[in-house]
């Protein structure tokens, strides 16, 4: 139960953020991890990385990898993962001649593996996603993903059936289930706004809502979070500085984070936001903020620390 936007400020620096919320009780941490760093996909295919990243991960409690669910590589890619049951489509078997990955494989992919946007959109037809678990995860996880640079595209790819593509996400907000063109269709149709394409109609309209003060969609519903995000997003003038500008973003993911229950620590179905991260993608710089000690860690992926760092490197969790 995520939400994901994007984000430039009025000096034309461009970020990514989400909320990582899911129902395990396992560590998310900020991760390093190494150019060349060799890894295996829960098809146990072993495949080496050619760029370093940084983002939000865990460890596979029974084989070599970490499962990535968002960060920024050296190049300036940023991707994450977000939930999409009823309407992920994967292969049964691996398919030959293809890269065959499984759903969680896919972010050691994007950012391991490319240098820009178009060669991860280039590369995405030879892509087979396979319904296998990764390690002891209980289930195969129903994924879409979105994707920016330091351009400030956003993209998004949809594993909803046939070969994979990735469609422009004009909004640059995603959160689960329903598809990118249903949010955009229930966007419009909150704001009155007649079409299903995301427009200046609709830009209009959120920042004259958001200027009304009328209430923003509350809930865990994932189209109320949508929609409340894109009104913030679009709704309300950019700020000037970086700094002005994360502090909006986390009060943002704040307003849409889901509270942790400790009541219900253990039943599998009960999702809590576990951290809330922004990236600065011009600096490639990662801000991480756990769930648990509301610590803010910043740590930047510089061209040092790519070139001279040859081991993977899992920070404190809080």
């Amino acid at each position: 139960m995520c939400t994901s936007l994007t984000y430039t400020s009025a000096a034309d620096h461009h970020f990514f953020a989400r909320t990582m919320d899911f129902p395990t009780t396992t560590p998310w941490r900020p991760v390093f991890l190494p150019r060349q760093y060799r890894w295996q996909t829960a098809l146990h295919e072993s495949r080496t990385t050619r760029y370093a990243f940084l983002g939000g991960g865990r460890a596979a409690a029974d084989f070599s990898a970490y499962l990535m669910a968002d960060g920024v590589n050296e190049s300036g890619i940023t991707c994450a993962e977000l939930y999409l049951p009823g309407v992920a489509a994967y292969a049964a078997e691996p398919q030959p001649g293809h890269i065959n990955l499984t759903p969680q494989d896919v972010i050691n992919w994007v950012l391991g593996e490319h240098a820009s946007l178009a060669d991860v959109v280039a590369d995405l037809p030879r892509v087979t996603l396979v319904a296998r678990r990764w390690g002891s995860d209980a289930y195969v996880y129903p994924f879409h993903w979105i994707l920016s640079d330091r351009s400030g595209q956003t993209l998004v790819i949809e594993p909803t059936g046939g070969p994979l593509t990735a469609q422009r996400n004009p909004v640059g907000v995603l959160t689960n289930t329903p598809v990118l063109a249903t949010h955009l269709q229930n966007l419009n149709t909150f704001l009155k706004v007649p079409g299903a394409d995301f427009t200046g109609g609709t830009v209009t309209a959120a920042r004259d809502y958001l200027a009304s003060g009328a209430p923003l969609p509350t809930g865990t519903v994932p189209t109320q979070r949508f929609i409340h995000m894109a009104l913030r997003r679009w709704g309300t003038p950019p700020m000037t500085t970086t700094a002005a500008s994360l502090h909006q973003i986390f009060h943002w993911l704040a307003e849409v984070s889901l509270p942790y229950d400790p009541a219900r620590r253990h039943q599998t179905n009960h999702n809590y936001t576990h951290y809330r991260a922004v990236i600065d993608i011009s600096t490639a710089t990662y801000t991480f903020i756990s769930r648990k000690s509301s610590r803010l860690q910043q740590m930047t992926l510089t061209p040092e620390m790519a070139a001279q760092r040859h081991y993977p490197h899992a920070y404190p969790a809080e």
